[in-house]
C-alpha cells in the first residue's frame, strides 16, 4: 500500500482526537493479530462513509459506470474470487488512485483526464486491484504487532485524511515521532510496489489492454516530476516511481510486440466529463473553443461532447443543444448514436422545461441501450419531472427487481413518492437509500419518520419495523 497512506495512519493513530475515532466502529486492536476479512471491509465500509460526507466522491452514473466496467474485466482476469471490488471517482485534479481494505479502490478524476490512452487508466487500476489481492495492508500490519498503540479505527481514519489530500500533515508528524523504527516497516512497501507492479500487468495482458501501458504512464509522470521539481503528481509521491520500476515494467514486456488497443468511445467521453467537472462551466468552455478552434484534439466527436457539457453546465442550454448535434454528426455522421450523446440530449431537454421531449428522447435510447443505467435514472426523473407518475413507478419497480442494491433507485423513488404526497412511502424510500449507503443512522431516522406519519399503511408499518430490527441487530451502538 502507498507510503504516504501507512505514515499517515500511523501519525493519525497517535495524534488524532480520540472524539473523532470513537465515532469510528470500534473493530479490535491489531497488535496482536492479523486483519482478518470482515475487519477489513468494515475498515474499507468506515471509511467509504467519510469520503462520501466529504462531498468530493464523484456520483455521476456514466463514470461511475466506466470505472465499474473495466474493474469488473480486470478483476475477472486477475481471477478474483473476494473482495468484492467497488471502484469509484473522487473530484480531484491530481493525479492520483488509492486502494482500501475491503476491495475499494478510488480513482482520482484528474488521473482520467491526464490519460492519453484508455489503458493507462486500467494499468493504474490493475496496480491498485494488486495491492488489494496481495493484502498489503494486513501484511504490513502482521510486521507491525507489538505497537499497541495501533488500531483499526486509527487506520480507517488515515486513510480518509490521505483519500482526501490531507495526509502530508500526518506524514511529517509521524517523522518526528516514530522516526526510524517506523520507517523500517514503511520499507516493505517498495516490495508491495514491485509486487503490484508484476501482478498488475500480469492482468492488463489476460484482460485485453495494453500492458506497455503501465510503463509508458509511469514514464510519463515521472518525466513530469523532472520538469515541474516540486510539483510532482501525487500518484508519483503515493506510489514513488523508480527509473528501476520502470525498467522493470519494460522488461515485463519480453517479447510481447506492440499491439495497439483502440479507446472505447465510453472512456472519451468520460474523459472529456470529467474535465468540464474538474474546470467548471466557463472556464471549459473556452478551453473547448481554443482546442477546437485549432484542432488540437485526438478525437473530434468526444471533443464537441464536451464542448455541449461545458455548456450545459454554464446553464447555456441552447448552445448545449447545438454543440450536441454537432457531436453527434462527426460521432457517425447521423447513422448511429451513443448512450453519453443520448443521456446529455435528454438532460437539456429536460433542464430546458421540455419534458414530453425529454421522456421521448430518453425512453427510445433506454429500449436502444438497455445495459445503460445512466438512460434508466434519466428517463425515470424525466417522467417525473413531467408527472408521469405511473410510468415511473413501474420503470422503478421493474429496476429494483434486477438492482435491489442500486441506492440511486431508491432515492429516485423517495423522490416520486414526495411529488405525490405519500409520505410514510417517501421516508420509507429515502431510508432504503441511507441502509445500501451503511448510513446506518440517517436510515433509522428516516425509517422512524416513516412510522410517524398520519393513517399508515399497516403492512408498509410492519415491513418498515422490520427493517428497523435488522439495523438495530447490525450496529447495537445506533440507537432510535
Amino acid at each position: 500500500m502507498k507510503r504516504t497512506i501507512m505514515a499517515a495512519a500511523l501519525a493519525l493513530a497517535l495524534a488524532m482526537p480520540v472524539a473523532y475515532a470513537e465515532k469510528l466502529p470500534d473493530l479490535g486492536d491489531v497488535s496482536q493479530q492479523g486483519l482478518s476479512k470482515q475487519q477489513e471491509r468494515e475498515i474499507g465500509e468506515s471509511a467509504m462513509r467519510h469520503i462520501r460526507r466529504s462531498g468530493d466522491l464523484v456520483e455521476d452514473p456514466e463514470i461511475l459506470t466506466f470505472l465499474a466496467t473495466m474493474g469488473n474485466r480486470l478483476t475477472e482476469a486477475a481471477e478474483v474470487i473476494e473482495p468484492q471490488f467497488t471502484f469509484f471517482p473522487m473530484l480531484n485534479a491530481s493525479v492520483n488512485a488509492f486502494a482500501i481494505p475491503g476491495g475499494f479502490v478510488g480513482v482520482h478524476t484528474g488521473l482520467i483526464v491526464q490519460a492519453r490512452h484508455e489503458s493507462e487508466v486500467a494499468s493504474v487500476l490493475a496496480h491498485e486491484i494488486a495491492h488489494v489481492m496481495q493484502n498489503h495492508i494486513a501484511r504490513l500490519m502482521e510486521g507491525m504487532k507489538g505497537s499497541p498503540w495501533l488500531s483499526l479505527a486509527g487506520i480507517a481514519a488515515a486513510l480518509v485524511a490521505s483519500s482526501l489530500g490531507r495526509g502530508d500533515a500526518a506524514a511529517a508528524a509521524i517523522s518526528a515521532t516514530m522516526g526510524v523504527s517506523v520507517q523500517r516497516q514503511l520499507d516493505f512497501t517498495y516490495s508491495f510496489e514491485q509486487e503490484a507492479d508484476r501482478i498488475g500487468m500480469q492482468t492488463l495482458q489476460k484482460s485485453g489492454y495494453d500492458p506497455a501501458a503501465m510503463a509508458t504512464f509511469f514514464e510519463r509522470l515521472q518525466t513530469h516530476n523532472r520538469l515541474v521539481e516540486n510539483n510532482a503528481p501525487e500518484f508519483l509521491r503515493t506510489h514513488p516511481v523508480t527509473m528501476k520500476r520502470i525498467a522493470d515494467a519494460q522488461s515485463r514486456l519480453g517479447q510481447t510486440g506492440y499491439r495497439q488497443v483502440p479507446d472505447s468511445a465510453e472512456f472519451l467521453f468520460v474523459r472529456e466529463k470529467c474535465r468540464t467537472l474538474q474546470m467548471g462551466g466557463r472556464e471549459a468552455i473556452g478551453y473547448y473553443q481554443k482546442t477546437l478552434a485549432e484542432k488540437r484534439y485526438a478525437d473530434e466527436a468526444a471533443q464537441r461532447y464536451g464542448l455541449a457539457l461545458a455548456y450545459f453546465q454554464n446553464r447555456d442550454y441552447d448552445q448545449a443543444w447545438q454543440a450536441l448535434q454537432q457531436a453527434r454528426a462527426v460521432f457517425a455522421s447521423g447513422k448511429k448514436s451513443h448512450p453519453a450523446l443520448e443521456y446529455l440530449a435528454g438532460n437539456i431537454r429536460l433542464a430546458q422545461g421540455e419534458h414530453a421531449a425529454a421522456v421521448k428522447i430518453l425512453s427510445e435510447a433506454n429500449l436502444r441501450y438497455p445495459a445503460s443505467r445512466a438512460l434508466l435514472y434519466g428517463l425515470i426523473d424525466a417522467q417525473i419531472a413531467a408527472g408521469m407518475y405511473t410510468q415511473a413507478r413501474s420503470e422503478l419497480d421493474d429496476a429494483l427487481a434486477i438492482y435491489a442494491s442500486d441506492a440511486q433507485l431508491y432515492q429516485r423513488a423517495a423522490k416520486l413518492y414526495a411529488r405525490q404526497g405519500k409520505l410514510m412511502q417517501q421516508y420509507q424510500m429515502q431510508g432504503e437509500y441511507y441502509l445500501r449507503l451503511k448510513e446506518y443512522t440517517s436510515a433509522l431516522e428516516q425509517f422512524n419518520l416513516a412510522l410517524r406519519q398520519p393513517q399508515p399503511d399497516f403492512y408498509l408499518q410492519s415491513g418498515i419495523e422490520a427493517r428497523i430490527r435488522e439495523i438495530e441487530a447490525i450496529a447495537p451502538e445506533i440507537k432510535p
